[in-house]
């Protein structure tokens, strides 16, 4: 387990001083980059192998989202970690220890430089030891499938900003984009499933599925399916 405590900053908020679904993602990136570098198997030992990590889906559950100057722990417990993928639990808990939000993700390695699945070495596995006592959570771990065409809603192109250290768009810009086409943005469980890497000035069109409960909102480019978020 690897755990940071921090404040939540008038820039992470919305309007209603509401943490937004962008920078609850961000501190959960946070976590696992902060976890990766202290144990020695981060960025700066990656890169030069031309090694990185790329998740593949969220499922994120939000009891409640942390409000402006609340103080919080963000904790992730990595597991599963063998062949070339690895899963990662984490909880985002106030100062009295209650869970806010907690989640789960799904990690692949990958040779960026041949654009292909890596698998892991001896030291990336020691690395990251199954915790004991990792909380227990029922997760549906359900793959995404992209229901139908639904309603054209917009477009986004990848700009610098939205790069990471990979050269693609860092993952918690797709829900950034993709909440911003919700007809609502108040929602309990967000599930996401990345399908294919944006790329600099790549142009993706946003579509928006009405669910029973909820909207499925996917971004496609030349009729590829890039990303799939649900939002219920």
């Amino acid at each position: 387990m690897y755990k940071f405590s921090d404040r939540v900053s008038y820039s992470e908020v919305d309007s209603n001083l509401t943490l937004t679904y962008f920078s609850l993602v961000n501190y959960m990136q946070d976590c696992s980059c902060f976890h990766s570098d202290d144990v020695g198997v981060g960025v700066n030992y990656l890169a030069p192998m031309d090694r990185g990590w790329f998740v593949t889906s969220y499922e994120i559950h939000i009891n409640r989202l942390p409000k402006y100057l609340e103080k919080i722990t963000i904790a992730t417990y990595p597991y599963q970690v063998r062949g070339m993928m690895a899963r990662r639990v984490y909880t985002i808990c106030d100062e009295a220890g209650e869970v806010l939000v907690y989640a789960d993700s799904l990690w692949v390695l990958m040779d960026i430089k041949n654009n292909r699945p890596a698998r892991i070495n001896e030291q990336i596995a020691a690395a990251y030891p199954e915790d004991p006592d990792r909380p227990q959570f029922d997760f549906e771990r359900r793959k995404l499938h992209y229901i139908d065409e639904g309603e054209k809603v917009g477009t986004f192109t990848v700009g610098e900003t939205n790069i990471d250290t990979n050269g693609h768009m860092n993952n918690s810009f797709y829900i950034d984009v993709t909440r911003r086409f919700l007809p609502n943005q108040e929602f309990s469980n967000i599930y996401i499933s990345y399908k294919k890497a944006a790329l600099l000035f790549d142009e993706l069109d946003v579509y928006l599925v009405k669910l029973e409960t909820g909207y499925q909102v996917v971004l496609k480019k030349d009729g590829e399916v890039f990303t799939i978020v649900e939002y219920k």
